[in-house]
């Protein structure tokens, strides 16, 4: 057995008398490919969003990289990224402008070598050539690899 990277035990989120994720226990080991699949309302986006930290479970336990507690949780969370539906961008930014802007939120390493990761994040998703053009130009696709250079 390989590092688990997600368990869940019973996880639940319930809004009023609604269950939007009713008990669901899994198990995910480091390297394997998980996908949701269901109607709308299912309940994917909101697992994703508890698995993130943007919801927080009604019942049930949930252990991220071998943490569960509210702190280990928040550890980590740094470890990881994520698009839920669509990628959180700043418009009126370049894509190297966003990259900068998740850094110093993560705080990483900025100067030189952060930006010569942006750049080969950048060139990793076909997005090299961007220059000055302003996220809110790009098209779908383009945002949307920009979105997956954020989450790398």
């Amino acid at each position: 057995m390989g590092e688990v990277v997600l368990r869940t035990t019973e996880l639940t989120k319930s809004y009023g008398k609604v269950p939007a994720v009713d008990h669901v226990s899994l198990t995910i080991e480091k390297g394997d490919i998980y996908g949701f699949i269901g109607e709308n309302g299912a309940g994917k986006s909101t697992f994703m969003r508890m698995v993130c930290g943007l919801a927080f479970p009604s019942s049930g336990v949930m252990e991220l990289f071998g943490e569960n507690s509210v702190k280990g949780l928040e550890t980590a969370r740094r470890r990881m990224g994520a698009i839920i539906e669509h990628p959180a961008l700043y418009g009126n930014m370049t894509a190297m402008e966003n990259l900068t802007v998740q850094r110093k939120y993560l705080n990483l390493e900025m100067g030189e070598a952060g930006k010569k990761e942006n750049q080969e994040l950048l060139e990793l998703v076909g997005l090299g050539d961007t220059g000055k053009k302003k996220a809110g130009k790009f098209s779908l696709g383009m945002r949307q690899r920009l979105g997956l250079a954020l989450a790398l």
